[in-house]
């Protein structure tokens, strides 16, 4: 595969991922069980926006130093807060020189107690999530769709982020089978899917394949953001997050998280759909 997380750090469908998953950690800080977080595709750790293979795509241009050189709304303003004071850190005054991936979003907002797992198979990513998160979180050089299985025997919340290259046939299909394998060992588990929009035609087959396979396991939230109409497949015209099992109080805020990214980010054409099924 050629796909590589870093390609399309910092833009604006990890802006709204990266949100949604900081708003679900905060919710779940109410918890007095420890959390494990299980990230399928995790990438290298975070990213260096310096780097003339990720630079070149210029998307985080038009995704989060955009972001940074307005007015931030309301709902995003956690996830800005907190790249700014990453780059602060890392002696970056004033720009933005590095972007967080979830592995160490999610290390950095997590309580004592908790867990993480990060998988990847890339041999050059996978050396630097682990050299990047270690001894803080677990680096495996694994498939994220079979280690989820394995991680549903103990008692503390589970919480999975699945976020695939959509570069192999069978992800869409994988992922479905994931949830519904997990979810018949532990049905309390939770998840947050990232998806690309490019045509509702996919995007569609696979939600009723969803419904069909967990629609009466556990509540999803789905939320579509669209920056332009879907009349081009060739593009990725937005992006999808489905939550499984969320808190009873987080699609309020992902609707917000939705709204202002396609306001900030999208044509004039744009909108943002979330339903609960």
């Amino acid at each position: 595969m050629n796909y590589r997380h870093g390609f399309h750090a910092g833009n604006f469908a990890d802006l709204a991922k990266h949100a949604a998953m900081l708003t679900l950690l905060r919710l779940l800080r109410n918890n007095e069980k420890p959390l494990l977080v299980v990230d399928t595709h995790a990438g290298a750790g975070y990213y260096d926006l310096s780097n003339p293979d990720f630079a070149r795509s210029k998307e985080a241009e038009a995704g989060i130093k955009y972001l940074m050189g307005r007015d931030v709304p309301e709902s995003l303003k956690p996830l800005a807060d907190y790249v700014r004071a990453k780059n602060a850190k890392a002696g970056f005054k004033g720009q933005i020189g590095i972007y967080p991936g979830s592995p160490v979003l999610i290390l950095d907002h997590q309580r004592a107690g908790d867990q993480y797992v990060g998988c990847e198979l890339r041999d050059d990513d996978y050396r630097l999530l682990h050299d990047r998160i270690e001894p803080r979180g677990q680096a495996i050089k694994a498939d994220g769709y079979k280690v989820a299985l394995q991680t549903t025997e103990g008692d503390e919340d589970l919480l999975y982020l699945i976020d695939p290259p959509f570069e192999k046939p069978d992800d869409y299909k994988r992922i479905t089978e994931t949830v519904r394998d997990v979810l018949t060992l532990r049905a309390d588990a939770r998840f947050l899917i990232w998806l690309p929009l490019k045509d509702l035609e996919t995007f569609d087959s696979w939600l009723r394949h969803m419904e069909r396979e967990i629609g009466e396991m556990a509540p999803m939230v789905v939320a579509e953001l669209r920056l332009r109409p879907l009349w081009n497949p060739m593009k990725m015209n937005g992006c999808a997050l489905v939550t499984v099992n969320a808190p009873d109080d987080f699609a309020p805020l992902l609707t917000a998280i939705c709204e202002d990214v396609v306001a900030t980010f999208g044509e004039a054409s744009g909108q943002a759909r979330i339903r609960i099924l």
